[in-house]
């Protein structure tokens, strides 16, 4: 007995709440009841449920990734045999496609695999030997449908692109569909009409506020997405949404990732717009960005801070994933034998084997000397003598050098952009063989000059940074020592952004730490262009690289020497110009 699979389809979520899924079911019952059809002893299986609620039959998604894809399956591996029927309320739900592209499939179905298509709405049923009045009426369908959509999506499209002009000009809101942190409410006018306005929603804008306030102490989107979901915070969810890429009861990374690049959070809306690329259907902009659109709740120098970390930690590597960022020299501190990343290992807690240390990456697997280094060491000999994290600060979040910092980021954005403005110039110059006009010349020359003179500004800033620091070392030891405590006594969140923070501070002013660890120096490397050699007994410059091994032993001997020195043999060691290593105050 054959089998009558019912395929039910609409395009939108609206007609999901309307009456479009209760007449598509009925009129498949009907069919189901005709007198010839139970004769027949056709009975509905809906085992497959080829369900397309909400999916576009005019771009072909539904043969292409939905539940009629299923069925097309179903006939293929013989699940759907010669003589069932699909029911289906008119061609139009199967597909929307150009009838050169729909005729094909419906032809596949009917001829080739046997399978009765039974019009729910009338009587046609077509089925394999029918003459050619019954392709006749397919095609009309066909086209019918496909006209349908196409004017529909031209005045749909009118509509939109009259909106968005709107809201260019007049600051009218498009659409009431904004970012999550925000609502569309609408107040009634003294006139009597109805004006809709774009609101705050308080809780939701301190959270992104609190997403770019963690990207800015130098904490990626996954230890951020982790951070939000293990302090509870509710993830943004839109009433009645198809489709959201943060459902659940924990934060996505993706998600962190799109709040923090998207230019709404400055106030700014940009019109978007489906076209067909390259076979594909994307979104695209659609006009210029307007301003002012959306209520601004990130001030613009923290958005292009934040834009300028990140880009920073996608050439570094992936930002730390662990939970209390345990090596505050990630990605600065090499071995100085063969140049690899210094790495950190942690052997556990047994007092006598365990421990945390930093070796050599290319010592683990052979190819360099395997001499290992107490992280603790490490890190309390560069924290404590040269004071470059400015810790202090750090942890009672009373940064002094703030804002210089943040005016570094300010420059260091305007370089970015100029750069990418140069880079555009250069492309079109090599693609138009120099026919370029004469602005672009004059503005490419500006643009030069202009970069010119902002390297410059980051070197000073750079210099300043680095003095302003030195100038906060007061009581730094115990805040060292503090900071090491934290493991026991915060929580790992807290641990982490701390850490995280210090680590920033650093990559901002130190271009590298080259680790001796023969000698258990460390050489310092300031993007200032300074160089510092820093040991237990004290930091010394005037070490002159690249030193030989008798050279290095020599200068080791030294600075134990003067260590040993009471400070009257200090100062007459230091008249001594024979004393080569000079030690830099702390």
């Amino acid at each position: 007995m054959p089998k009558i699979w019912p395929y039910v389809r609409f395009s939108s979520e609206e007609q999901k709440r309307g009456d479009s899924l209760r007449r598509q079911k009925e009129l498949i019952a009907r069919f189901s009841a005709r007198p010839e059809i139970v004769a027949e002893g056709a009975q509905i299986d809906e085992s497959l449920n080829l369900n397309d609620l909400g999916v576009s039959g005019y771009t072909g998604k539904n043969l292409l990734k939905g539940r009629f894809k299923a069925f097309l399956d179903a006939v293929d591996s013989g699940v759907v045999k010669a003589g069932d029927y699909l029911a289906v309320e008119a061609l139009n739900r199967i597909t929307r496609l150009n009838p050169l592209e729909s005729l094909p499939i419906i032809l596949r179905l009917v001829q080739e695999k046997g399978v009765r298509i039974a019009i729910t709405s009338g009587s046609q049923i077509y089925q394999r030997g029918d003459d050619i009045s019954a392709l006749y009426i397919a095609i009309g369908e066909l086209q019918r449908g496909y006209k349908e959509s196409q004017e529909k999506g031209m005045r749909v499209k009118e509509a939109w692109n009259s909106k968005k002009r709107r809201a260019a000009d007049f600051g009218e809101i498009a659409t009431s569909r904004v970012p999550l942190w925000l609502s569309v409410d609408s107040i009634k006018l003294e006139s009597g009409g109805i004006k809709r306005v774009i609101k705050e929603i308080d809780t939701r804008v301190a959270v992104v506020k609190e997403i770019f306030r963690l990207s800015d102490s130098n904490i990626g989107a996954v230890a951020t997405a982790r951070i939000l979901t293990e302090r509870g915070v509710p993830t943004f969810t839109r009433e009645n949404a198809r489709k959201n890429s943060n459902y659940g009861d924990f934060w996505q990374v993706t998600y962190v990732r799109k709040i923090l690049a998207n230019r709404a959070v400055l106030g700014n809306y940009q019109p978007m717009q489906w076209l067909e690329v390259g076979g594909k259907r994307t979104r695209v902009k659609h006009g210029s960005e307007i301003e002012g659109y959306f209520p601004q709740i990130i001030a613009r120098e923290l958005f292009d801070r934040v834009q300028i970390k990140k880009d920073a930690r996608k050439i570094e590597g992936q930002g730390n994933k662990g939970l209390r960022f345990s090596n505050l020299f990630t990605k600065i501190a090499f071995c100085s034998a063969c140049g690899a990343v210094a790495h950190h290992v942690n052997k556990g807690k047994d007092p006598k084997k365990g421990g945390r240390y930093l070796v050599c990456y290319r010592a683990k697997y052979g190819s360099c000397s395997y001499k290992s280094w107490k992280y603790e060491k490490v890190e309390a000999m560069i924290l404590s003598y040269l004071a470059e994290a400015d810790i202090k600060s750090i942890m009672r979040d009373e940064d002094k050098v703030e804002l210089l910092v943040n005016e570094r980021y300010k420059v260091e954005s305007e370089r970015v952009a100029i750069g990418e403005m140069l880079d555009n110039f250069k492309l079109d110059f090599k693609e138009l063989k120099g026919r370029v006009s004469n602005v672009e010349r004059e503005l490419a020359i500006e643009n030069e000059a202009r970069l010119a003179e902002i390297k410059s500004q980051l070197h000073a800033l750079d210099a300043r940074i680095l003095e302003a620091i030195e100038q906060q070392k007061a009581d730094l030891k115990n805040e060292v020592r503090a900071l090491q405590e934290l493991d026991s006594v915060a929580d790992e969140n807290t641990v982490f952004e701390i850490r995280s923070k210090i680590n920033a501070r650093l990559k901002l002013i130190v271009d590298s730490i080259v680790l001796n660890f023969d000698l258990q120096v460390a050489e310092v490397r300031f993007k200032s262009g300074i160089v510092r050699y820093v040991h237990e007994r004290g930091v010394f410059a005037n070490i002159l690289p690249p030193a030989t091994p008798e050279q290095s032993m020599k200068d080791m001997r030294e600075i134990e020497e003067w260590a040993s020195l009471s400070n009257e043999e200090k100062k007459a060691k230091w008249a001594n110009d024979e004393f080569r290593i000079v030690p830099l105050r702390i």
